[in-house]
């Protein structure tokens, strides 16, 4: 039988997704709080994480932001998100999409970790966001760099794409975003992923596999990057920033002289 090429519908790829957050939630601390860390300039003042999954990192963004509007379009992903954030005030829980946040907006920031690719119309959904915020307000995208890296795995998810940089920041650009910063973020993760999921067509997600380069890995390479920023990696961050309104220069008339 052929190994399987087409993405996977929105159930299947809702079932592996919760799969592998359950797989990796425990065994990647370090990697967590790297990515925390890397989005923390849009997690500020009111907060929308959008796609917040079973709200991994939801409590985390608590450590910048003051309150975290946490939305999650699958129901599944959703009752796992309440059951984990019930007995937190400083975390709102919605099911749905981007806009079915609209009434709790504006958003100081929003943050959208491994989200974006699953979207088909990615640059709506920036749009989107860009109409949530406020003037000045921050959105901080991280999700999968190259399309060489494009896996069986990452189909079985629900992945749409993978990013090169100056794509998504067209795209940030588009929807009206100002670039703040942008970069390739864990160049060994590129190797680990080609090697893993393209040639032997194995799960990333491994207990033992991302155990081992969590501690391995990434705190060797999170303060190589904080230094050196490489020219490719596994992942991509852009943060964008929605422009301030301009100062008004006319002022009325009060019938004074000069």
């Amino acid at each position: 039988m052929s190994r399987k090429q087409t993405r996977a519908s929105f159930e299947e790829a809702d079932a592996a997704l919760e799969k592998t957050l359950n797989e990796l939630d425990e065994h990647v601390p370090n990697y967590n709080e790297w990515v925390r860390t890397l989005i923390s300039p849009a997690a500020v003042g009111r907060t929308l994480e959008l796609g917040a999954g079973l709200g991994t990192f939801t409590p985390a963004l608590l450590q910048t932001a003051d309150h975290v509007v946490a939305v999650e379009p699958s129901e599944r992903g959703h009752a796992a998100l309440v059951e984990q954030t019930r007995h937190n005030p400083r975390v709102s829980a919605v099911l749905g999409y981007a806009l079915d946040a609209t009434t709790l907006s504006p958003f100081d920031g929003a943050v959208l970790s491994n989200v974006l690719e699953h979207i088909d119309d990615d640059e709506g959904t920036l749009k989107e966001l860009f109409s949530l915020l406020r003037p000045g307000g921050r959105v901080a995208v991280f999700s999968p760099a190259f399309a060489l890296l494009m896996s069986d795995f990452d189909r079985s998810i629900g992945h749409v794409r993978r990013y090169r940089k100056r794509d998504l920041c067209a795209r940030f650009e588009r929807a009206g975003f100002e670039i703040v910063d942008a970069r390739y973020v864990n160049m060994p993760g590129f190797f680990a992923w080609l090697v893993v999921t393209r040639l032997f067509h194995k799960r990333p997600t491994n207990s033992r596999l991302s155990s081992f380069y969590d501690r391995a890995v990434v705190p060797s390479t999170r303060w190589i990057e904080s230094h050196v920023r490489p020219p490719f990696g596994q992942s991509i961050l852009v943060i964008g920033q929605k422009p301030n309104e301009p100062e008004r220069t006319d002022r009325p008339d009060t019938g004074r002289g000069a």
